[in-house]
């Protein structure tokens, strides 16, 4: 089937374009047909396959398509991108969309632009009056200054949307080590690692250790934190990574514990990692739920009794940290000790930034 549009003078050009949809069904071509005269928007369609003329960009004809179709029809159109007839890859015009608006990850990753933060981990003293009592360590928190700051959740996002994460994990992993060295080699720092991204930890995790060594870090150093929330889809395969850490010597975290409810025990009874972090819908609704109490009491009675470090995200109010001691947790993190920067905090800082916890002006936090 030919079909070209009265907008279209001259088909070689057409042909030229690099923006190819693919309609799964041929009614959904007939609509997508319609919604391009309808807006005036040059094409040629062969084959069922259309090829998008410019003036328009690419962007705004996939924007426009985002507008006026239903999710449903646009999980039926594919866009093919490569010159016509030599297409590298094919996408479905909703991920096409989220790659082409994190279209900056591309570039920061090849330039090495990423940095690392340090977000302080503290251990709470028995006498509120003198807490904190020490910064027991640091997590390494992934960022991009361009213009802008980036923050983990974007950057994981935009990781996803170019297929690029275990790339990206390696390289992240990497810089978080380095980055930890130059600040104190021999502080404590948590690392986020991310499963999906090592089918084989011995293979995947050979440049962490490459740059552990290159540091002049040890492995009693660097804490691997599991970031995923899908914590218990591969149980099989966590525990194979746990068991490599503890074989390297590193620590091992499970992050968002909690969140599954017994599955969570299950799975600190089975992996016996060195620290989790609970969850923080846990701590959010600490003074709202009144079974949220029972939850952490019994996490942190479980790691008790297996010798595991529990850690509270998320705190941002003092009367939180109470409640918690209550409870039996005395390692915390939170915008209340201190929010993610350029350098690590060093003891006897965390005060100052817990009592000016509601600001932090943009010239603190890019690094110099």
């Amino acid at each position: 089937m030919r079909s070209s549009c009265k907008y279209c003078n001259t088909r070689e050009r057409c042909t030229q374009s690099n923006l190819q949809i693919l309609p799964a069904t041929a009614e959904l071509g007939e609509l997508l047909a319609n919604v391009l005269r309808e807006h005036k928007i040059a094409f040629e369609w062969e084959l069922s396959l259309f090829s998008i003329r410019r003036p328009q960009s690419h962007a705004q004809v996939i924007g426009l398509l985002r507008e006026v179709l239903t999710e449903t029809q646009r999980q039926g159109l594919r866009v093919l991108s490569g010159s016509t007839g030599q297409f590298s890859a094919v996408h479905l015009l909703d991920d096409w969309w989220r790659k082409f608006e994190n279209s900056w990850f591309g570039h920061a990753l090849q330039e090495d632009q990423f940095v690392t933060w340090f977000q302080p981990i503290v251990e709470v003293s028995e006498f509120l009056d003198e807490f904190p009592e020490r910064i027991f360590a640091h997590e390494c928190l992934i960022r991009l200054c361009d213009g802008r700051i980036y923050n983990g959740t974007e950057i994981v996002e935009a990781a996803c949307a170019h297929n690029e994460m275990r790339a990206f994990d390696t390289c992240a992993r990497r810089l978080a080590i380095r980055s930890a060295a130059r600040q104190s080699p021999a502080g404590l720092y948590f690392i986020n690692l991310m499963p999906s991204a090592i089918y084989n930890p011995s293979l995947c995790m050979q440049s962490s250790i490459e740059a552990m060594e290159e540091a002049d870090m040890g492995p009693g150093n660097i804490v691997f934190e599991i970031v995923e929330a899908d914590l218990d889809r591969n149980p099989a395969h966590l525990k194979q990574i746990c068991d490599y850490c503890r074989k390297q010597g590193f620590g091992f975290a499970l992050d968002d514990v909690g969140s599954t409810g017994s599955n969570s025990l299950e799975m600190v009874r089975d992996l016996r990692p060195d620290y989790i972090k609970l969850d923080k819908s846990l701590i959010q609704n600490l003074q709202h739920l009144v079974y949220m109490p029972a939850i952490i009491r019994e996490l942190v009675d479980l790691s008790g009794q297996l010798g595991v470090t529990v850690i509270a995200e998320g705190i941002e109010r003092r009367r939180t940290v109470e409640r918690l001691m209550d409870l039996g947790v005395r390692h915390m993190q939170g915008y209340l000790f201190g929010r993610p920067a350029p350098r690590i905090l060093q003891t006897g800082s965390v005060q100052a930034g817990a009592i000016q916890d509601a600001s932090v002006t943009r010239s603190q936090l890019l690094p110099t």
